[in-house]
């Protein structure tokens, strides 16, 4: 009895000391040589079994101990290359885990092990402050890992401390903040002691998964997933960054957003990046705001693809810098603008005024924005003019190549360069007719299926008239086609924003009153329907297409580049929502543009 007590009482006592696991089986041992001799018929079976079931635990816990000390290390690597101080350059799979190497020339090891049960979870995490600091998770409650003076211990910087773990002589796990001179306990929420089992627990890293396409290390630490792009920075936040955006209940908004964007495309000059064109934001009060992205002070633009939130870079559009770490140049953001023009006789008193202010504000926007533009000409009842995407020289010769009504009456025969695309637009045509009058819904929808739009241009529609839109009972033509919430919708928010300029007051009055669905239709219903403005005048036209908004949409307009990760791939389709929100929060949007592919480069 007292040989088993004194097992008991040191199978107790158990030291993570190596020195101290030799001594405990060299006594175990000897009660084993003093039990036999005391008894030849003594079945010593059980006692060896407790043996080396103490001995297992042991080594269990040592193990344990050497894993979970390496990856408290590795992990204050990965919050190093998180906060930008250095970048991985590269990832090899090791046969628990994988190393990762990087560009400050150290390495870190993330094992795919289990820690011991109740061993005290190590993380971290972001405070308020901006700053990554230690924390615990005992018995699935986290908190804050602070030092003997109360104070959060951050994970890098001047003052950032590794914290070790060690199983101290009488059980419990220990923890030291100074490279393991000084060990204290760690104690729970209760401020218990906690004890160490050496049995096998969770593992603090969980889903460890490499993608050499991408170079994106993925980790679950703790519960959170951490992403790590090997190479070069692309100098854009990543998705773990993007945190959590505002929420904005029903009927708080307080502007509506464009409804509009260009298709998601791989940035020209990185592949690890991608982009898309958002055209400007303008508010009720008629104010162009600046937005600002991820980790940004400022920031009040939050972009989410098929649910998942994602660290974003913010261009201007008419800048041409250098914005990245890589030195690499970014692209203006590209719009394509198409004039749909009505050219029927009661169009003839503007038709001039309309013709030279399109050239003069195509050369205007050309001389500062990546811009292209083309030209749809109808009748009473079927296209008769068009020119496919070009530059402002080529449109001014086309507009110029007749007067009157008959600037917008041709396919470009007479210009001195005929577009090569000539008899095919004109063939095409032919398919669009048998409107029951003026119909830029024919108009739309030609150029929208038949032009050579850029890839990753914003769209957009400048729609002169002074007449109804009249699609002659035809369902494709009507301006329900690009409302969303009508059953005739055909279109979707990449295709474009359409404006209306509208200039018969004087003849028709007020186009609000034509309310006959695919017979007479109110033509700025294109622009409510699509988030652009409108412009009502008369047939002098004195106006200036600088005071239309689309104006400023281009010229304030954005690129937002964000990283490619695992889960978007080169001809998916997606879901944008993007959401503004001011820091006051006075002004306040959202919007879930559907259906959005990720094109090429």
């Amino acid at each position: 009895m007292f040989f088993y007590e004194a097992f008991t009482t040191f199978k107790i006592n158990i030291t993570h000391e190596k020195i101290i696991i030799m001594k405990l089986k060299s006594l175990f041992l000897w009660l084993l040589v003093i039990i036999g001799a005391v008894s030849c018929k003594y079945d010593d079976g059980e006692l060896w079994d407790k043996v080396n079931s103490l001995d297992d635990r042991l080594t269990n816990i040592e193990n344990q101990l050497t894993q979970m000390n390496t990856n408290i290390t590795s992990m204050g690597a990965i919050v190093n290359a998180l906060e930008g101080n250095v970048y991985v350059t590269s990832v090899t799979e090791t046969e628990d885990g994988y190393t990762i190497a990087f560009s400050d020339g150290t390495t870190a090891s993330i094992t795919n092990g289990a820690a011991g049960k109740d061993a005290p979870v190590i993380g971290f995490d972001k405070d308020t402050d901006g700053k990554y600091y230690w924390t615990q998770t005992i018995d699935g409650v986290q908190s804050w890992l602070t030092d003997a003076d109360g104070n959060k211990v951050p994970v890098t910087g001047n003052d950032a401390v590794t914290p070790q773990l060690k199983v101290g002589t009488t059980g419990y796990w220990m923890i030291s903040y100074d490279n393991g001179l000084t060990f204290t306990e760690v104690l729970d929420e209760g401020g218990n002691p906690v004890k160490a089992l050496g049995e096998d627990g969770d593992s603090w890293f969980g889903d460890v998964s490499y993608d050499p396409t991408s170079g994106i290390l993925t980790l679950v630490i703790n519960g959170e997933t951490i992403e790590l792009t090997a190479g070069e920075p692309t100098g854009i936040p990543t998705d773990v960054q993007a945190g959590t955006p505002p929420t904005i209940l029903a009927g708080e908004e307080t502007f509506t957003m464009p409804t509009s964007i260009s298709a998601l495309s791989i940035d020209p000059n990185n592949s690890r990046v991608g982009r898309f064109n958002l055209a400007g934001i303008r508010t009720n009060t008629g104010e162009w705001l600046e937005l600002y992205g991820t980790g940004d002070e400022k920031q009040n633009v939050w972009v989410e693809i098929n649910g998942k939130q994602k660290g974003i870079k913010v261009i201007n559009g008419e800048e041409v810098a250098t914005r990245s770490r890589s030195n690499s140049p970014v692209s203006k953001a590209k719009a394509d603008i198409i004039f749909l023009v009505d050219n029927s006789g009661s169009m003839s008193e503007e038709a001039n005024k309309v013709a030279e202010e399109i050239i003069r504000w195509s050369d205007k926007l050309s001389q500062t924005m990546d811009v292209k533009f083309g030209c749809v000409g109808i009748d009473h009842r079927y296209i008769n003019g068009a020119l496919n995407i070009t530059d402002a020289v080529t449109l001014s010769e086309y507009l110029n190549c007749s007067s009157g009504v008959r600037r917008t009456q041709h396919y470009g025969e007479s210009m001195t360069h005929v577009p090569a695309d000539m008899a095919d637009l004109k063939q095409k045509a032919q398919g669009y007719t048998n409107a029951g009058g003026e119909c830029g819904g024919i108009m739309l929808h030609y150029a929208d299926e038949n032009f050579t739009f850029r890839e990753g241009a914003n769209r957009f529609y400048v729609y002169f008239t002074d007449e109804p839109n009249q699609p002659g009972g035809n369902a494709p033509w009507s301006v329900l086609t690009v409302n969303k919430d009508s059953g005739d919708y055909n279109w979707d928010s990449s295709k474009g924003v359409i404006y209306t300029v509208y200039s018969g007051l004087n003849l028709y009055g007020n186009p609000h009153g034509w309310q006959n669905w695919y017979v007479k239709e109110d033509p700025t219903l294109f622009s409510t329907y699509t988030g652009g403005q409108i412009i009502e005048t008369t047939g002098a036209f004195e106006i200036s297409l600088d005071e239309l908004p689309v104006t400023g949409a281009i010229t304030q307009s954005f690129i937002i580049q964000f990283n490619i990760t695992p889960d978007l791939t080169v001809g998916g389709v997606y879901d944008v929502t993007i959401l503004i929100y001011s820091s006051d929060g006075s002004i306040k949007s959202q919007y879930t543009y559907e259906d959005i592919q990720l094109i090429a480069a």
